[in-house]
């Protein structure tokens, strides 16, 4: 396989993968505050429920970040990829500081689907299309004698 033959399609799925991502936690966020009943609530002593639901805001700057990164995957920009690896690191963080103070159940979904991301970030396909020129070094003859 020649460097011209590169596929674009690895790219473009962890674009919507991504996109999935942020359409999935804002669903999350948006289920979790709307089951809490904000006019029962007292402000000297907030639930647990509330306080968990207030929580899911850490995931914002994430979101934002897995956002941008999508737009940037299926736009071919060179960013996205970094973008994408800080942004799921700070997902996983944000998750592990949930799991410690919490223990809330949709945490560990979030972690894996995170986890995979991060795999399919560093796979092979992906890295050629982001470093074109390293691995067209690589196949070009002549370089050791």
């Amino acid at each position: 396989m020649g460097s011209g033959n590169i596929s674009y399609r690895p790219v473009r799925a962890i674009g919507l993968l991504l996109a999935f991502q942020v359409i999935c936690l804002a669903g999350l966020g948006a289920h979790e505050f709307l089951q809490v009943d904000w006019r029962q609530i007292d402000p000297e002593a907030p639930s647990r429920q509330a306080i968990e639901a207030i929580t899911l805001a850490l995931f914002i700057p994430p979101a934002a970040m897995t956002l941008m990164s999508a737009l940037s995957f299926l736009l071919l920009r060179r960013k996205g990829w970094l973008l994408a690896a800080i942004s799921q690191g700070l997902n996983l963080g944000v998750c592990l500081w949930l799991y410690s103070q919490f223990q809330p159940w949709y945490v560990y979904p979030i972690m894996a689907y995170c986890i995979l991301m991060i795999l399919y970030l560093n796979s092979q396909d992906v890295r050629v299309v982001f470093h074109p020129r390293r691995s067209a070094a690589k196949q070009e003859p002549g370089g050791a004698a």
